[in-house]
């Protein structure tokens, strides 16, 4: 089985937490290798060059590889800007599939822009479509109240792949519910498959040497934020929090420190960054410069070290289709604080494994570091916070259950094959 996966925004290489990185550069990744377990499969991942020096054909194995074709400017760009990029991309990719000798028998596309792209290779070489939205507009416009600076023509594109597209895979039950409810399309459709955990990439380490390595002190209590620096992502409410927190309960607040990770490098990206801007703004303002150390974008193999010193991570997400970050932290033994809302507050076990609240709910965070920190012995320990992701969230029973949906759409394609026997109407093979 030879798999055309498309990613035309988002390279498998980028470095994790810029605008458009992250936790799909992770699902790509992931699954792909965990695919490549089964040896008819192979997967071919076109992306656009966004680097100069990461361009043409690369290899995450023998059986996977990221092919980069041109689609616009050769650098990061906004992917609202990147729409009017497809059609060049699309002509390339079609030329390269003309090209190979081998055919792929599905198409798997990441995003509303792949999508796009998807149905015109679907339909050009007569191939069952399978996409993933990774997350919808019109849930992303709810959340924000329609503050979200996404393409204009987004929301309806997605309606449009709702129903072109064979199959659906949603990494949540909320939200394909919301698909079945917004576009009127049959539940048989979709298909709902959780993203899981590398267990060998992240794993508790001694906390006593990350702390010596970051230079942190042992009584710094470290809460810790990873993920893109975007208003979706609610990080101002853990701003509004610790300002509650230095009015009501200051001897905590003297201890806390918040360490974020992501935005991307931290002078080339960060300083750009309108989200970025917004927050120290208001950090300076609330007099917490200090309190807050932004270290940009660390590769995902680093990250166990910052998920094993922190006390707790925070995702004060205002809307967050699955949540990869907390079973990543909760993975490596740490409790976590996450938003209320979609997979997350099913994901949290309250006063076990973390605490969760309503978002841009700052008071009610607030409380919730009080919380964790007055009861920290009633948590479980680190051994079973962790166990208590991955033995649910594997990379390997993801494969299985994506590698099941595409046997059975190449099944039914191959059933639907039809000859044209001479001076004969077509006949389903």
């Amino acid at each position: 089985m030879k798999i055309c996966a498309i990613s035309f925004h988002c390279c498998p290489f980028s470095l994790l937490g810029g605008d458009g990185t992250g936790g799909m550069n992770v699902y790509l990744r992931e699954l792909s290798s965990a695919l490549t377990r089964y040896p008819e499969v192979k997967i071919d991942i076109f992306t656009r060059i966004q680097n100069p020096k990461i361009r043409e054909i690369k290899y995450l194995s023998p059986q996977a590889r990221v092919v980069h074709l041109r689609g616009g400017p050769e650098r990061p760009m906004d992917r609202a800007k990147l729409y009017d990029f497809l059609p060049e991309f699309s002509r390339n990719l079609e030329s390269f599939i003309s090209q190979e000798r081998e055919s792929h028998d599905l198409v798997y596309s990441h995003y509303w822009l792949s999508g796009l792209v998807g149905e015109g290779i679907k339909q050009k070489f007569n191939l069952p479509l399978v996409h993933i939205y990774h997350t919808l507009a019109f849930l992303k416009e709810r959340a924000l109240r329609g503050k979200s600076r996404e393409h204009n023509g987004r929301i309806e594109a997605e309606r449009h792949l709702a129903h072109v597209s064979d199959a659906l895979i949603s990494s949540s039950e909320d939200e394909m519910q919301s698909l079945v409810d917004e576009y009127g399309i049959s539940s048989s459709k979709g298909r709902i498959i959780y993203p899981g955990v590398n267990k060998k990439l992240f794993y508790r380490l001694e906390d006593g040497m990350v702390l010596r390595e970051m230079r942190w002190k042992e009584k710094d209590r470290i809460i810790l934020y990873v993920g893109r620096i975007d208003p979706a992502k609610g990080l101002m409410t853990v701003i509004e929090a610790l300002e509650l927190l230095k009015k009501k309960n200051l001897l905590l607040y003297n201890q806390l420190k918040l360490i974020v990770v992501g935005g991307g490098r931290k002078k080339e990206d960060l300083p750009g960054n309108k989200e970025y801007i917004r927050i120290k703004k208001s950090i300076r303002e609330k007099k917490l410069t200090g309190k807050v150390i932004f270290l940009g974008s660390k590769k995902q193999s680093e990250l166990k070290k910052y998920y094993s010193s922190a006390e707790a991570l925070v995702m004060p997400s205002l809307y967050e289709s699955f949540g990869l970050v907390p079973v990543e932290a909760m993975a490596c033994g740490t409790p976590a604080l996450v938003s209320r809302i979609g997979e997350m507050r099913y994901l949290v076990q309250e006063g076990k494994n973390g605490f969760s609240f309503p978002p841009k709910n700052a008071s009610s965070l607030a409380s919730c570091l009080e919380h964790l920190f007055s009861n920290k012995e009633s948590l479980w320990d680190k051994e079973r916070i962790r166990q208590s992701v991955v033995k649910n969230f594997s990379w390997e029973k993801t494969a299985e259950e994506t590698y099941s949906l595409f046997r059975k759409l190449r099944r039914e394609k191959t059933a639907l094959t039809t000859i044209s026997p001479p001076d004969e109407s077509l006949q389903p093979v």
